[in-house]
């Protein structure tokens, strides 16, 4: 028997070997306050990306451990654990891998995967936000009108298909949440479908998302969008829908000065919210692994008691953000 451990131990050794493991992260530091920030008066600070829920800065500082391992000729077995937001305290928001955590299969026929991770809507869309769908002042999350707006989830089968011809497909399957003790509130979860489409050639990107009712008290999503690059500028225009107070127009444009990318992003609710935000951005690779950015957002009063108005904010308010910072990713 004394055998056995030290077999076990040198094949599992052995296995690790043929994988291919990577730790990765991005670290956001920056100096600022987000628009939600400004709604409530607060002052400007020094932050780290994972601040108030991954609310401030430009993007969420993080770390995860990905890895992929050829299981058969051609076929791999890949998994991604992405941590949550990091505070400035050195704290991970819960749960901890609160981002991604899925295992799949890819190969010719494309990619399967099974966990938590971003929506379908989500990863179909994100791109056409020239500025990442900022922490802090996306315009296009502020007016409630985001083509990317619907959330992680959990319990998540996809599928992501090759490109065929400049075409590209992805769908998502969640079940319902089991409840045998009938525990659930009346807008209990609902099993759910995901689908995104994409055709990119050239300088033009047309995308199109749907996502069902998560719950039964939820809304359907859907969200069109398109871009087009000139190569002087690339603009952008997408429209967003789900229920009456989610739903209307954003509008943006890219514009590369002197190796940077300077640009805006508008969005309108024509909705029952019909709140207005912008933002303004420049950012530039100044090292490598290293963006240096500075940004700017405004939400008028109408976006800021949106949906999700923040805590102690008078009725009226309007709310302003920037911020001044430095990403670095490994």
């Amino acid at each position: 028997m004394k055998s056995i451990v030290p077999a076990a131990l040198l094949l599992t050794l052995a296995g690790a070997a043929h994988a291919e493991f990577t730790l990765y992260g991005l670290l956001d530091a920056s100096y600022g306050k987000s628009v939600s920030d400004g709604a409530q008066g607060l002052k400007a600070d020094f932050h780290s990306g994972g601040d108030n829920g991954s609310g401030e800065g430009n993007s969420t500082t993080k770390f995860g451990l990905k890895g992929s391992t050829e299981v058969s000729p051609g076929v791999k077995a890949n998994f991604d654990l992405q941590s949550s937001g990091i505070t400035s305290n050195g704290e991970v928001n819960s749960p901890f891998f609160g981002r991604q955590a899925w295992l799949g299969l890819s190969g010719s026929f494309g990619e399967v995967r099974l966990g938590k991770q971003d929506s379908v809507a989500f990863q179909t869309m994100v791109g056409y936000d020239f500025n990442g769908a900022s922490n802090g002042i996306a315009a296009l999350g502020y007016a409630n009108v985001g083509p990317w707006e619907t959330g992680r989830v959990a319990r998540s089968l996809q599928y992501i298909s090759p490109s065929f011809s400049g075409f590209k497909a992805q769908v998502g399957l969640q079940p319902a949440t089991n409840d045998p003790a009938g525990t659930l509130p009346a807008d209990k979860s609902k099993a759910n479908g995901q689908l995104g489409l994409t055709f990119a050639s050239g300088p033009v990107s047309v995308s199109a998302a749907y996502e069902s009712k998560r719950t039964e008290g939820g809304e359907k999503f859907g969200s069109l969008a398109g871009s087009y690059d000139f190569g002087v500028a690339k603009v952008m225009t997408s429209y967003a829908k789900s229920g009456a107070a989610l739903k209307g127009v954003g509008l943006g444009v890219v514009v590369p000065v002197a190796g940077a990318s300077v640009g805006a992003m508008f969005g309108k609710n024509t909705g029952t919210i019909k709140g207005k935000a912008y933002e303004i951005f420049a950012n530039k690779e100044v090292f490598k692994s290293t963006i240096a950015y500075i940004e700017y957002g405004h939400a008028n009063a109408k976006a800021i008691g949106g949906l999700n108005p923040p805590l102690g904010v008078p009725a009226g308010t309007s709310g302003s953000g920037y911020a001044l910072g430095v990403i670095y990713l490994f």
